[in-house]
């Protein structure tokens, strides 16, 4: 008998230890890929359920699960947040969490019209007192805009089926990335757990920038996986057609304008 590719026991093996012991006690067919919503027809809501324009991310060492339920304990948060919404009042700010041990550091997703691709930046050294790169002194900018970066809601005091969907997923990218690109594409695709992006019900939600855009999933899957890891691994800034009916939002050169 074939398993349910999005069953708790097809995706067991390739979970962490970590993960396994975030989600014990979480039922599957309530919070994971087993819940109605996830099985059902896709909504047509979900198209556009999400404003994507510029996006400010928050690289904080503190851990998905000790985030507080609209991470204002994340050291720095409150401050930011505060002057993107006074001097960036289109662009959205998010905490992600980060995978390696590294100062905490921001990240920055802009379109660059000239360019006609997305800018991505980041500034190190985020400490007191907390500023955004364009305020702050003697910040190290960084582009990045040759890699991936995957951000995938984890939130768990939010609600419990991003932290779920969320954990799982971390795990299962991680794992096809390198099965699939070796060390070398690992190093150049970035997984982040990040912090609620709204749509809980569409859980998991999976944001994704590089050069050519970025783009908001829901309703993502295990099953959704690989094929997600294979277009990457082309870097032709495509977008596989089986999940363009679960686009929440998007940004782009092409889709600033629109």
């Amino acid at each position: 008998m074939t398993l349910d590719p999005n069953s708790f026991e097809a995706v067991r093996p390739k979970l962490s230890l970590q993960t396994l012991q975030d989600i014990e006690g979480l039922d599957p067919l309530k919070y994971g890929f087993g819940r109605k919503e996830c099985c059902g027809p896709i909504p047509a809501k979900i198209l556009g359920s999400m404003k994507l324009q510029e996006h400010f991310f928050l690289n904080s060492r503190m851990l998905p699960t000790e985030w507080d339920k609209r991470t204002e304990n994340v050291p720095g948060y409150k401050e930011l947040a505060e002057q993107v919404k006074k001097e960036c009042p289109e662009a959205s700010f998010t905490v992600s969490h980060l995978d390696r041990d590294t100062d905490d550091s921001i990240l920055h997703f802009k379109v660059d019209e000239e360019e006609k691709a997305v800018a991505i930046t980041q500034y190190s050294g985020v400490t007191e007192p907390y500023e955004l790169p364009s305020n702050a002194k003697g910040k190290l900018a960084v582009d990045r805009s040759g890699e991936y970066f995957i951000f995938i809601c984890a939130h768990f005091t939010r609600d419990e089926r991003c932290g779920y969907c969320g954990s799982v997923l971390m795990d299962l990218f991680r794992h096809a990335i390198t099965e699939t690109m070796g060390e070398g594409g690992a190093a150049r695709v970035s997984v982040h757990a990040c912090a609620h992006v709204g749509g809980h019900i569409y859980a998991g939600n999976v944001l994704i920038y590089s050069r050519y855009g970025g783009i908001c999933y829901g309703l993502f899957k295990p099953e959704d996986v690989q094929m997600v890891v294979d277009a990457i691994k082309e870097d032709k800034g495509e977008v596989p057609e089986l999940l363009k009916n679960r686009i929440r939002g998007q940004m782009g050169p092409s889709t600033e304008s629109k």
